[in-house]
């Protein structure tokens, strides 16, 4: 039996908890790596110290000394790419990051595994 909405959100005042809206990307370093999670849920809480719990899915990216540039994928490529291919839509994202935004190379890159 699930929880009424307004009881979840007066919980969540209580417990001082908050959906932090707009977040596009959680980036987490490491030394030789990051993970980076695209389109994170972020709640934030705050007992005494601010704690943040991230859902989403991580995508493991090697750390370079070399400038990491950005590649802007649209929602249409995207939804492009994953129709083309019968991909979904993590899939179609991860394979136009994979081919620097160019959505044919993406394709072919789906297509050919």
């Amino acid at each position: 039996m699930g929880m009424n909405p307004r009881d979840i959100q007066k919980m969540m005042k209580k417990m001082k908890m908050q959906e932090l809206e707009g977040v596009e990307e959680v980036i987490i370093r490491f030394s030789d790596y990051e993970l980076a999670i695209q389109r994170a849920e972020v709640t934030k809480m705050n007992m005494g110290q601010e704690i943040y719990q991230i859902s989403g899915n991580a995508k493991k990216r090697n750390r370079t000394d070399v400038e990491i540039i950005e590649i802007e994928i649209s929602d249409e490529d995207v939804a492009l790419v994953a129709s083309q291919t019968g991909a979904t839509d993590d899939e179609a994202e991860n394979a136009l990051l994979e081919c620097d935004g160019d959505m044919a190379k993406a394709i072919m890159f789906l297509k050919s595994k």
